[in-house]
């Protein structure tokens, strides 16, 4: 085998050993096999302790030697002194590939950088594809449902993948993607890469079909040509979002105490992804929301951006951020708001942004919508105020049907328009190929909600935001990596 079909085994086991196994809650040894039993691993799982028989179920064999079938993948999980030995005993038993989940090595300092030494020189000699040390593991739903990672986190299928240098930040986007209904393809926490690195799993995910749009979450750049090189053909592909730590002197300094990184210049590091087509995140929440807009979104052909917005200060406020953001907020032509004249009242502003005035009927919102699409005069769209028709009419169904009043029907109908509306969406989205943003305060509280429209739109990747800020943010890195693919044929 080759690095990369090391490395696709890694993300597709058909069986996984646990060394170093734990009956003590707590320990690392008992939630690694934990997490891969409750995550639903379809491949053969062998626990590894001299001193059990039984584990979660599980048949534990005394050591590697005594497993009785092949065994594709190994995490070890013992004691820093321990591990080179046991990679070195995977060479020889034909395991092609191992996880180092324990800590103590180059980021306690020159010991541990020597310690580190023998286990990469032990990996190399055994031909054995090693992650880590200082590691939280891979997560893989399909084919096999490999979730075997520090955390409790179990996303479903999609097609997000995640390269971190921090097993905790891999761990908080997968409880982010879980629990708002967004899928991943692959998640790995590479930790001190003493074997293989970034630039590795970034290779091997040009090429890997199930994910469409790339993440990493980076504290250093060891060998920057070969990460350009990478990142370049990664770019032509597919998305690649990147959150760079260490970026201020002192987050350089917990880097080294973390990873054991040098974190290098900022300026450079910027340099490098403008002239890869790399795009930067400012924090985690924007590097999600960012990853889920290209998943679901065309990417708008200029910056040119439309808004339409229920009422006048939303409209304000988005075309300040968006202005900010160095999105041109669109004139509209005579012709466009002509067509707009026939939908809205005689009193609208006739502008961009589009205020439909508060009151105005949901079919008109979305004809609105649909006008500024098919125009060319704009490259996106952002729509303000969608999802209010199920808190409405919550509300509603607390009245009485007395009075003429039949409040059960005026609910049916409002939600029944709001699911027509998502339906309305997503088709202009497909018709028009441009990316539709939405942005409603109705986003929050959606879960407790049982917002159903916008539930459904987020199963499908595209998230309600309730931010103008962040909204206008993630638009112009759509726009600029738009750009930046136009600009490469």
């Amino acid at each position: 085998m080759n690095i990369q079909e090391k490395i696709h085994t890694l993300f597709e086991p058909k069986s996984v050993a646990i060394v170093g196994a734990s009956r003590s809650i707590g320990k690392w040894g008992f939630t690694f096999l934990l997490h891969l039993v409750k995550g639903g691993f379809k491949g053969d799982i062998y626990p590894v302790n001299p001193t059990m028989d039984v584990l979660l179920g599980k048949k534990v064999f005394k050591s590697l030697s005594d497993i009785p079938g092949p065994v594709d993948v190994a995490y070890i999980l013992l004691p820093p002194g321990q591990v080179a030995q046991t990679v070195s005993e995977c060479g020889r038993l034909g395991i092609p590939a191992c996880v180092v989940i324990t800590a103590g090595f180059r980021e306690l300092g020159p010991g541990g950088q020597k310690l580190e030494n023998e286990v990469a020189d032990a990996a190399e000699r055994a031909g054995v594809a090693m992650v880590g040390p200082n590691c939280a593991g891979i997560t893989s739903p399909r084919p096999m449902g490999l979730y075997c990672m520090m955390q409790p986190n179990f996303p479903p299928p999609g097609n997000l993948a995640m390269v971190s240098q921090s097993g905790n930040l891999a761990g908080s986007l997968q409880h982010m993607c879980w629990k708002q209904d967004i899928g991943i393809s692959r998640c790995v926490s590479v930790g001190n890469q003493a074997r293989l690195t970034t630039e590795d799993f970034l290779e091997y995910l040009i090429e890997d079909d199930q994910s469409k749009v790339v993440l990493a979450y980076i504290e250093s750049v060891s060998d920057g040509r070969r990460f350009m090189e990478v990142s370049r053909r990664l770019t032509r592909k597919k998305p690649f979002v990147v959150l760079k730590g260490g970026k201020t002197e002192t987050g350089g300094r917990a880097a080294r105490s973390h990873t054991g990184a040098l974190a290098g210049s900022d300026g450079v590091f910027e340099a490098m992804c403008r002239q890869c087509g790399i795009i930067r995140a400012d924090d985690l929440e924007d590097m999600f929301e960012v990853a889920v807009a290209l998943l679901s979104q065309p990417l708008p052909e200029n910056n040119r951006v439309g808004i339409i917005a229920n009422g006048g200060g939303w409209g304000v406020i988005m075309a300040d951020a968006c202005s900010r953001a160095g999105l041109d907020v669109a004139s509209l032509s005579e012709e466009t708001l002509k067509s707009l004249d026939e939908r809205l009242p005689p009193w609208w502003n006739r502008q961009n942004p589009v205020d439909l005035v508060a009151g105005m009927s949901r079919g008109a919102f979305f004809k609105s919508m649909e006008i500024l699409c098919r125009t060319d005069e704009i490259g996106s769209l952002i729509a303000l105020g969608y999802g209010y028709g199920k808190p409405f009419s919550d509300l509603i169904k607390t009245l009485p049907e007395d009075n003429g009043m039949n409040p059960l029907e005026y609910v049916k109908n409002a939600i029944h328009s709001d699911q027509r509306g998502m339906d309305f969406i997503l088709n202009i989205i497909e018709k028009y190929r441009k990316p539709v943003l939405l942005c409603s305060e109705y986003g929050v509280g959606v879960d407790k909600d049982e917002n159903t429209p916008i539930l459904e739109l987020r199963r499908k990747n595209i998230l309600s935001c309730p931010s103008a800020v962040r909204t206008a943010s993630i638009l112009s890195r759509l726009a600029e990596y738009g750009k930046y693919r136009l600009q490469q044929g």
